[in-house]
């Protein structure tokens, strides 16, 4: 694999709801493959990709875990990740840097919360994608409803290209609809025999249908494919799969397969599928950026003798050093070289590239475009950050990570531990952008805020187990934000001797709320040209943002504002920007005083699954905690009830569900958005934080 054409390599990740399957396919990849020599299963906390103590200890995946195998000529760089909610941040950082998807759904529940949450994700990086229906093998297994549930809840253009050959207890195969033929995977060898032969007399008329119905969907997508299906030709096999990788590069087909992957079954037409329809490098547009200094924009073809360009999509923080993960995009580098990080305007020199297989590594002297590697050595590079040719700079589209939702005050046990405490407090937050922390200013406590009470309660198990920190802390609760009830507008004025310098300044700035706005405050210039020198803005820009983090009437964050630069002047002695950046900062509290304080609360997007007879009281206490149901569903003697809730109304609900249906009852919160608290109780939530 050391020296391999683009166009045979694929970079692809693994993506699902938790518990659907992702790992279970991972370690059969790794086994057929001959990447292990065994397979490893996450029930009995062997995975080899579920490498950390604590992935191992609950039976899920907690971060993203990459590796690299051969598959049939090809390079397949894959990355592992998580399914459970509260670690959504590692399917979003995964999914900015791959090429491609294999999005795997549990085929008896078909599309649930998280599978919408990263096809959504999915959708917004424009990543092609296949799909796979495990679970074939369980009582319930419905791969006709999993298959229309993608088309009706995600708005799927999925086309089957198998037909599985039974389920549950008679599951016993597929029908591959493209080859037509029949597959079946020997239990004896675990699966790693494959017998391919002709489709069983039993089923060959469901077959003939299920394979013009695929014909007739392929064809309504792909021109070359319709002349031939309407002329009534005989499509060959081989002009089949072209027509299909097509529509799967430009994204307007999402083929779907099936199996049973703890059960062996299906797993190598999923390689097949991977090397045959998923893009390699080549096959997607040149990357895209801006030269810093005047933000041009600036592309990169995906080939070795392009300038060297690269994006640093994870951090690990252990041992000596930490580890940086690389996709590079462009150009060529080998171990020892430097390549330029335009943010701090530092050469970093590469000294160990690492290819990645779980938690080891394998030294490679040379990197290049298409390449998924790690990097030791890095000292101020961080996730999110680009790394470039120095005499053809360019900065790559940042990572994009969700708000925090909950936080706890936390502190160190011993006083010992506080200097260490927060030296591994912020090696961790290089590490995972979606972990937060900030001071307390009425208890001095410090505030760690994050994606779920899961995702805090690992983070602050890691400090105890690697770093040797261990902390004490609070009950979980919600991170509130604020924003302007209307537009207004704040004056205000600094004055100050400073060093025998009178300074001064007056600045005047608008305030309105913008719900639509991407970033959480977005300030506008309107000054009059010529009021004050261009480069005292980005400093006066940073004071609003700054002002604005720190708090607003409440002390939350403001958020969903735009702010507009209106009016300023000062005096031309000493060190203007100072009070210039200042009297922002008052202007901006004066301009959210004026328009009034609205407090945000995060909402989440709920899921219940309970059996029917316990569905009046499970609705009578949402209601209580302040839910609104928007739709309710029968199924098989269950009800599965969707819905919107108040993200802090929901602490400790697992343990109500569990005791209101005799712990038949499981249900799935994901944050959503954030919404207004009604007004009567602003005062008692306040309260409630701060006595």
């Amino acid at each position: 694999m050391a020296s391999i054409p683009a166009e045979r390599i694929r970079n692809i990740g693994i993506v699902a709801h938790i518990d659907a399957g992702k790992t279970t396919t991972t370690e059969r990849f790794l086994f057929y493959t001959g990447r292990s020599h065994r397979i490893g299963e996450v029930h009995d906390g062997e995975a080899v990709m579920d490498f950390r103590v604590d992935e191992r200890d609950r039976g899920i995946t907690i971060s993203d875990a990459a590796t690299t195998f051969a598959w049939k000529d090809h390079r397949i760089n894959l990355i592992d990740t998580p399914g459970h909610v509260d670690f959504t941040a590692e399917v979003e950082r995964a999914l900015r840097v791959l090429d491609g998807a294999v999005v795997i759904f549990d085929g008896v529940e078909g599309v649930e919360p998280q599978s919408e949450t990263v096809w959504h994700q999915a959708d917004r990086y424009g990543v092609p994608r296949i799909a796979f229906v495990n679970k074939m093998d369980r009582v319930g297994a419905d791969f006709e409803g999993s298959v229309r549930s993608m088309q009706e809840r995600l708005a799927a253009p999925a086309v089957p290209l198998q037909w599985p050959d039974g389920s549950a207890d008679t599951f016993a195969g597929m029908v591959d609809l493209v080859d037509r033929v029949h597959l079946a995977f020997d239990p004896a060898t675990q699966g790693r025999d494959v017998t391919v032969g002709p489709i069983p007399e039993r089923l060959r008329d469901e077959a003939a249908r299920r394979r013009a119905a695929m014909l007739e969907a392929l064809a309504e997508r792909h021109d070359g494919l319709a002349e031939r299906w309407l002329a009534e030709e005989e499509i060959p096999a081989d002009a089949l799969r072209r027509a299909i990788r097509d529509l799967v590069v430009a994204r307007r087909v999402v083929p779907v397969l099936c199996g049973a992957a703890l059960r062996n079954v299906g797993i190598q037409p999923i390689l097949d599928a991977v090397c045959a329809y998923l893009p390699s490098p080549l096959d997607l547009p040149p990357v895209e950026g801006r030269r810093p200094g005047d933000g041009a924009p600036v592309r990169r073809e995906s080939r070795a003798d392009e300038p060297f360009s690269a994006l640093v999509f994870k951090v690990v923080a252990g041992g000596a050093a930490d580890l940086h993960y690389l996709r590079v995009y462009s150009g060529r580098l080998r171990s020892g070289d430097r390549a330029l990080n335009p943010r701090t305007g530092e050469r970093e020199r590469l000294r160990r590239i690492l290819r990645v297989h779980a938690e080891r590594g394998e030294p490679v002297e040379t990197i290049e475009a298409g390449d998924i590697v790690a990097v030791a050595g890095l000292h101020r590079t961080a996730t999110g950050d680009s790394l470039c040719d120095e005499s053809h700079p360019i900065l790559l589209e940042p990572i994009r990570f969700p708000d925090t939702v909950v936080s706890v005050a936390v502190e160190p046990r011993t006083t010992s531990d506080r200097e260490r405490f927060a030296e591994v407090l912020a090696r961790m937050q290089r590490e995972d952008p979606t972990l937060r922390s900030s001071m307390d200013p009425d208890t001095g406590q410090t505030l760690l805020s994050g994606m779920g009470e899961l995702h805090l309660e690992v983070v602050l198990g890691r400090m105890a187990r690697d770093f040797g920190v261990d902390a004490v802390y609070g009950k979980p609760r919600v991170s509130y934000r604020e924003t302007a009830r209307k537009a207004a507008t704040g004056t205000a004025e600094y004055r100050r001797q400073v060093a025998g310098e009178n300074l001064f300044a007056r600045v005047e700035i608008g305030i309105e709320p913008r719900a639509d706005s991407e970033k959480p405050v977005d300030v506008v210039d309107r000054l009059r040209q010529g009021t004050i020198p261009q480069g005292y803005l980005p400093a006066i820009f940073e004071s609003v943002a700054n002002a604005a983090e720190g708090g607003g009437l409440y002390g939350y964050p403001v958020t969903r504002v735009r702010v507009s630069l209106l009016d300023a002047a000062f005096a031309d002695v000493g060190q203007p920007e100072i009070a210039l950046n200042s009297a922002t900062s008052m202007a901006f509290r004066e301009a959210l005083r004026s328009a009034g304080s609205q407090v945000l609360e995060p909402y989440g997007r709920l899921e219940i699954r309970v059996p029917e007879d316990f569905l009046g009281g499970v609705v009578k206490t949402l209601n209580q905690r302040r839910a609104v149901v928007e739709d309710t569903r029968f199924a098989r003697g269950s009800v599965v009830i969707r819905g919107v809730v108040p993200i802090g109304e929901m602490f400790g609900y697992l343990t109500a569900l569990r005791s209101q249906t005799q712990g038949r009852g499981s249900f799935s919160l994901e944050p959503l958005d954030y919404r207004p608290v009604p007004d009567n109780l602003v005062a008692l939530h306040h309260e409630r934080l701060y006595g």
